[in-house]
């Protein structure tokens, strides 16, 4: 029996190494943060590129569009935009400044609406799509005039938004999402799913799915925004984007090997998380040498590479945690707490999942890895 058990746990050692060996590819990552496959050049018309206009200030720039609502004509945007930004400029695709007279937020936090003292060159009517149709992702680059499109699947119709069927990379947050007749719907913003599927069972290997959504514009109840709005919409994407590191750097801690080096690709840029990083590169080079002594049939312990995967995984957890400590909120925006509390609990629920979710790989990994009476 006890000869039997050693050849099973040599069989083990030997698939845990060819997997060390292999790695996070370079690949696996570009796999990853595909960019939706080739994008072809967007023929919009006239009417829908007069409908189009940019923000830019000192140190970050983005798209915008106009939209009658109401009879009243808008400048609508991602609030992003303006945090930690100055000096801000609004124009339309004819490169004439757009003059507004009072800003308001939707009541979710996700957009910002100006209301225009004059009629714009251009007005965009809202889309309405469902699942199982396609949208198109609309990248504008302002000083070259210049429209790329990416064709995106619709997975599900939310409240006020859209679910994407590919996870995007975060450099296309904030870009118009359009329909085949050139009608918008939205913006892109990250929104990390809930519902990861059974951790319970074996073969479920993948902590978190993240689907971009978009908001709906002609959905949305506005408010006139307070003072404190755009501080405390900063935390909150700081909040966000950190969990979206985090189930970044989990997908490849799951869904490749947990014994793999593992790269951020510049993406991850949370301290606390790159720190965990360089730990657990360290620590494969480690459980590594361990599988090759098993190998080689000189030592090597099973009990010690589980108990180096569940130390490995409750440093990640803590890098999490710490990473998503929030800071302290402000009390000034009446009419944006029950959003920005419905965020706030929905970044925490997601935290939650994704803890169970590595507890559970490290916990299924360290049971493999026990000799069998």
């Amino acid at each position: 029996m006890k000869k039997i058990f050693s050849l099973l746990l040599s069989a083990l050692l030997v698939s845990l190494c060819a997997a060390a060996d292999t790695g996070v590819t370079e690949e696996t990552v570009q796999a990853l943060l595909k960019d939706m496959g080739d994008p072809g050049e967007a023929k919009l018309p006239i009417e829908t590129q007069h409908a189009l206009a940019y923000v830019s200030g000192s140190s970050s720039a983005g798209p915008a569009f106009f939209i009658r609502l109401d009879k009243n004509y808008y400048c609508v945007f991602s609030p992003e935009l303006l945090v930690g930004n100055s000096n801000i400029t609004i124009k339309d695709m004819k490169n004439d400044r757009v003059r507004p007279e009072g800003m308001e937020c939707s009541s979710d936090g996700r957009l910002i609406r100006l209301k225009l003292k004059e009629r714009p060159c251009g007005d965009m009517k809202t889309a309405n799509f469902r699942a199982g149709e396609t949208a198109s992702l609309i990248e504008l680059d302002y000083g070259k005039e210049k429209f790329t499109m990416y064709k995106l699947g619709v997975a599900r119709r939310g409240e006020g938004r859209i679910d994407l069927k590919e996870m995007l990379p975060q450099k296309y947050r904030n870009n118009l999402v359009l329909d085949d007749d050139g009608k918008i719907f939205g913006l892109v913003y990250d929104r990390v799913q809930k519902n990861i599927g059974d951790l319970s069972s074996s073969t479920n290997r993948h902590v978190m799915s993240c689907i971009t959504s978009v908001s709906g514009v002609g959905e949305a109840k506005w408010e006139q925004t307070v003072k404190s709005f755009v501080p405390e919409c900063g935390r909150l994407l700081k909040k966000e984007d950190l969990l979206f590191q985090a189930s970044f750097l989990a997908w490849q801690w799951m869904h490749v090997t947990v014994f793999a080096p593992i790269k951020t690709n510049e993406f991850v840029k949370a301290e606390t998380l790159l720190a965990w990083v360089e730990n657990h590169n360290k620590l494969v080079d480690k459980i590594s040498t361990e599988i090759e002594k098993a190998k080689n049939k000189k030592g090597g312990s099973s009990k010690e590479v589980a108990e180096a995967v569940k130390k490995d995984a409750n440093e990640f957890k803590s890098a999490i945690v710490k990473a998503m400590t929030p800071e302290k909120v402000e009390e000034e925006y009446p009419f944006m707490q029950p959003a920005f509390k419905e965020r706030n609990k929905l970044a925490e629920e997601n935290k939650s999942t994704l803890l169970k979710g590595i507890d559970y790989m490290a916990n299924h990994v360290a049971s493999d890895l026990k000799p069998k009476k």
